[in-house]
């Protein structure tokens, strides 16, 4: 009986620890649940709140408020901060206190909640109340689409790799939902699955392009950040092709349409490997001569304008500074124990932050290298950019991140954008 209890105990113990979600996951639009034990916190005796409900379930949402969320210290009490927009919440109370806000007009009605406090926590299991009337399960999108193009290659064996622009993760998205029938919608044929490279006959890139959503008067446009200029294409002018994924096929014993990848061929135009984002559409949304790289410049570590986040006793800390007439970007890394850059970005006009982030080294992802002042005789890829790239829209920040597994982003240096996924149909 004893050693029974000891796995009993053992058992609770382990799901207790292993429950720890990751909060930085806005890729999914439903978040699987998880189970966990949390302390409600009390309220007032002398309010006529009804009765705390914890659940059995945890949930979890995400920011749809555009300037963000204000938490609060008790449901309808004192403001202690904000979650911007699209912030991953973990739900752990339910109130049972219903509201009504007034929001441009629009009344949104909902409950007041506790959430686990993530920003500017100093213990993982404080919280904090939002109304729910701006949270959803899915995370607000960009309003732009980008991809990469690969670029032409050829082997010392005489092998050759054609341009290709990969617009698969669009394409599947657009095919394979839960409302539509996979088998109507199948692009290649018996015969085609015998192939490494397809090129589409009429029928089937007509197919394409109504999933894609794209049409043949549009064009692609094509950013090469190093040279600073976009190249332009008809899509009209472009081959449609399906390719072999790099992994090859998922069985041993038959190919599968999602064992290729949808895109258009460029051929031999783009020769380099310097980074790229590609639009398709009828207007170029990129802008030349306001993209700049990051070239970082050492300075004390008490120059960074918050208190320390990785390591306060880590004597291996590093600080950076970069400055640019409308921002001022701050990093700080730690090559020991916590192997992480947290950058911070200044606006030089407010001096309010606009951007405050942690990238940390992890399963799939790994911190790009910084260009640093004094070391520019090295080789080194420029990974780290920033500037006002996009017509109609705020200065970005991008670079900070290599990713073996997802997609990266382009974050925009205002509280009222969501960050611009690039989409690289990262499939293994």
């Amino acid at each position: 009986m004893k050693n029974y209890l000891q796995l009993i105990f053992l058992s609770i113990t382990f799901l207790t620890f292993s429950c720890r979600e990751n909060a930085t996951d806005q890729k999914a639009e439903k978040i699987e649940k998880q189970v966990e034990i949390s302390k409600p916190k009390e309220l007032p005796k002398n309010s006529n709140e009804k009765k705390i409900e914890i659940p059995k379930h945890y949930e979890h949402k995400f920011v749809i408020a555009r300037s963000g969320l204000n938490y609060r210290d008790l449901p309808k009490g004192k403001v202690l901060g904000k979650f911007p927009l699209n912030t991953h919440l973990k739900i752990i109370e339910y109130t049972k206190i219903a509201d009504k806000i007034n929001d441009g007009g629009k009344l949104i009605e909902g409950e007041w909640v506790g959430v686990q406090n993530w920003v500017g926590s100093v213990k993982d299991s404080e919280i904090v109340y939002v109304f729910n009337g701006f949270l959803s399960n899915s995370y607000v999108q960009s309003d732009i689409k980008l991809y990469n193009v690969s670029s032409f290659y050829k082997s010392n064996e005489g092998s050759t790799r054609t341009a290709f622009l990969n617009l698969s993760e669009t394409y599947f998205e657009n095919t394979y939902s839960e409302n539509e029938d996979r088998n109507k919608n199948l692009i290649l044929n018996e015969t085609d699955l015998k192939k490494d490279t397809i090129r589409l006959n009429k029928n089937q890139r007509k197919k394409l392009m109504n999933k894609l959503k794209v049409s043949e008067s549009d064009k692609v446009f094509v950013y090469i950040m190093k040279t600073d200029n976009t190249l332009i294409y008809n899509v009209k002018d472009l081959p449609a092709i399906a390719c072999m994924n790099i992994y090859g096929p998922s069985s041993d014993y038959k190919n599968d349409e999602f064992d290729y990848t949808f895109g258009f061929d460029l051929d031999k135009s783009i020769i380099n490997w310097d980074d790229n984002l590609v639009y398709i559409g009828k207007e170029n949304p990129f802008q030349t001569g306001k993209l700049k790289p990051i070239v970082w410049t050492k300075i004390k570590n008490n120059q960074f304008p918050i208190i320390n986040v990785l390591n306060k006793n880590d004597e291996s800390l590093t600080t950076y500074r970069f400055a640019t007439n409308e921002y001022d970007y701050f990093l700080q890394k730690a090559t020991e124990r916590a192997l992480c850059h947290h950058i911070i970005i200044i606006d030089n006009a407010s001096k309010e932050k606009v951007f405050d982030q942690l990238y940390c080294d992890g399963e799939g992802t790994s911190r790009t290298g910084l260009n640093i002042v004094g070391n520019e005789n090295s080789e080194f890829h420029q990974s780290q950019w920033t500037g006002k790239l996009l017509k109609n829209k705020a200065s970005i920040v991008f670079g900070f991140s290599y990713y073996g597994f997802g997609c990266p982003s382009i974050n925009v240096l205002d509280e009222t954008e969501p960050a611009i996924p690039i989409l690289c149909d990262n499939r293994h």
